[in-house]
């Protein structure tokens, strides 16, 4: 009997190698696989169960590396999205720990700790408003919406913040979004102030009209030079408010593009000799000195000399009208490739441009009023009190820019004013 089971046990060894002799092998490929190597496979040899075994565990790692392409592709473009959006995006675990953070919210919270990722919510949020607002959440699970504005920067901020749980367990984490809104929220305020300050600007020549005409009606009819007196009083005022409509519409054509430029070659002398005759004679009544230095050689400028003439006329006016007796107004012409108003830097292929400057020793105007100055109906302190409708700077920006140029302004309270525009040159 034991003889004749001895072929049997050899038989049934022979067969249990045969089945196992693939598993370290499977083994081996396995550890590598988890070390990360692509191409770590066995090559099916057998027709039988282990070469079956080994044909499926084949498949399993290539589905499984599919899987991960799948995975590390999406997670490259939700990256991609998250570099490339303009707001701010936080996410963070249920315990409020940053699991990921793109560079606008790291811009516009100004983090300075390092790494971001794992540090607290609280941390990076800093506003109480904010924190709050993600306590909120963390309570009640319900989405959380914050109009905050952000006060001690260079320029007020003012944020859209939206945190909401990513779904509806709260193990899943929270979600920051941070809408940078301040522009939006400037150009709404400045819409405000132009609804408010057309109001006043139109509301008082009509009432000074209508005072006028009500005393003509009640007490001058009888005397005609007194009637005469207040008709012209009265037709100054409509006078004004002409002014001021065509003003209106000039700037709305300028800035809609509707008005055409008759460019050509023109020296910078011919833009500010003749501007400068013209307001000679008020300089003298105010005993103000006007001077004006152009550089040698100056380059023509491609222009609508008559516009421009415009601007100049403007800058001029406004330096000697707010510069008192025995003040200084000097025009000056110049070429910079490195003046450049503040905010705009020079770019690669920009031209040399052609300067010119009005400064003036007058009154100067106040920091808060100087990133406002070229709104319409805006008026710094210094001009409340000096008629005038608000408009010669706005109109006289847009025709600078219209003619590929810029306008901006240095000024100190006390120590007077210098406006500067570019032109681009004729050659």
């Amino acid at each position: 009997g034991l003889l004749g089971l001895a072929p049997a046990f050899w038989l049934a060894h022979r067969l249990a190698g045969l089945l196992i002799r693939p598993l370290p092998q499977l083994i081996a490929v396995a550890e590598r696989v988890a070390r990360g190597e692509p191409a770590a496979r066995l090559l099916p040899t057998r027709a039988d169960e282990a070469g079956r075994l080994i044909a499926a565990f084949n498949g399993a790692i290539e589905a499984l590396q599919r899987a991960n392409r799948a995975v590390a592709a999406e997670q490259q473009q939700l990256a991609a999205v998250l570099q490339t959006m303009g707001g701010g995006v936080i996410l963070a675990d249920a315990d409020g720990r940053v699991r990921r953070v793109n560079p606008a919210a790291v811009e516009l919270l100004e983090v300075q700790r390092q790494p971001v990722v794992g540090a607290s919510l609280a941390e990076l949020l800093r506003h109480h408003r904010l924190i709050e607002a993600w306590q909120a959440c963390r309570q009640n699970g319900a989405p959380q919406s914050v109009a905050h504005e952000v006060s001690g920067r260079e320029q007020d901020a003012f944020w859209q913040v939206n945190i909401s749980k990513l779904t509806a367990d709260e193990s899943e984490g929270y979600l920051v979004l941070i809408q940078d809104l301040s522009e939006i929220h400037r150009l709404q305020s400045v819409r405000r102030d132009f609804m408010s300050n057309i109001s006043h600007e139109l509301r008082t020549p009509l009432a000074a009209v209508k005072a006028l005409i009500e005393t003509v009606h009640d007490t001058a009819l009888d005397d005609p030079e007194v009637a005469r007196r207040f008709l012209q009083q009265a037709e100054a005022e409509v006078e004004t408010m002409g002014q001021m409509v065509e003003e209106l519409l000039e700037l709305s054509r300028i800035e809609s593009g509707m008005v055409p430029l008759t460019l050509a070659p023109a020296r910078v002398s011919d833009i500010i000799l003749p501007v400068l005759e013209r307001f000679q004679p008020q300089a003298e009544r105010g005993a103000l000195t006007l001077t004006v230095e152009i550089e040698p050689d100056l380059p023509s400028v491609m222009v609508d000399i008559e516009r421009i003439r415009r601007v100049m006329a403007n800058l001029v006016h406004n330096a000697v009208k707010f510069t008192p007796a025995e003040g200084k107004v000097r025009v000056r012409a110049y070429t910079s490739d490195e003046e450049r108003p503040a905010g705009r830097q020079r770019g690669e292929g920009d031209e040399r441009m052609i300067v010119i400057e009005v400064r003036d020793s007058g009154v100067g105007i106040p920091a808060a009023d100087l990133p406002r100055i070229f709104e319409r109906f805006y008026k710094a302190d210094r001009a409340r009190s000096r008629g005038g409708t608000g408009l010669g700077l706005a109109i006289a920006r847009h025709l600078v820019q219209a003619h590929g140029g810029e306008l901006w302004v240095r000024s100190k309270v006390g120590k007077g004013s210098t406006f500067s525009f570019s032109l681009p040159p004729a050659d």
